[in-house]
């Protein structure tokens, strides 16, 4: 596995997602036992799909580039003085990458359209799962999570050693309001759906 490649990020946080995954069945299921909740299983299978995807994306756009590859080393081969410390200050980049394309300083390739699509790709389940695991979500407050999320992120980012990017930003704000739209777009679609069976 090649540690810097986009697949080798992803599967540095799969182990780290999983346990988070096992625990909040457990936890859920102790939850549904207690209060003999009626079990619905789309919802239930929903919540922890997001509360996974929650897991890995912290995992991945917080915490340092190879954290999860040095915990492991660190705990099964115990190299813990190869790991990089997990609190430095990163670096700012407040100027778009199509404003620098522009200008000629920098030209879009294979490595940038990469990472762009990729960052939206990322945040689109975020916006996407919304409208499924909670009622209290509409345009407005849609617009107002894809506004503060990323940039909560992007300001942890520089305390974990990782850059604030307004690249991110946009991609970012692009991928949770298009995975909004289409996840409420599914739900009312299945609404409809069942009001004409009734």
């Amino acid at each position: 596995m090649n540690s810097g490649s986009v697949p080798g990020y992803f599967l540095q946080a799969v182990p780290i997602t999983c346990v988070v995954g096992i625990i909040y069945v457990i936890i859920r299921v102790a939850i549904i036992k207690r209060n003999h909740l009626k079990v619905e299983w789309l919802k239930e299978i929903i919540r922890l799909l997001f509360s996974c995807y929650l897991t890995g994306l912290i995992s991945l756009v917080v915490l340092p580039a190879n954290f999860w590859l040095s915990f492991f080393d660190g705990i099964f081969l115990g190299w813990w003085d190869e790991m990089l410390p997990i609190f430095s200050f990163g670096e700012f980049n407040l100027v778009p990458s199509f404003i620098k394309a522009l200008s000629g300083e920098l030209t879009i390739g294979s490595w940038v359209k990469t990472m762009l699509i990729g960052n939206i790709a990322m945040f689109l389940p975020m916006g996407f799962f919304l409208p499924f695991v909670t009622e209290k979500i509409n345009r407005k407050s849609i617009f107002i999570a894809a506004t503060t999320v990323p940039f909560i992120i992007e300001l942890l980012q520089m305390v974990f050693g990782r850059s604030f990017d307004i690249d991110d930003l946009i991609c970012n704000f692009i991928g949770i309001a298009v995975g909004f739209f289409i996840g409420f777009a599914i739900k009312n679609t299945k609404q409809k759906s069942k009001l004409n069976v009734n």
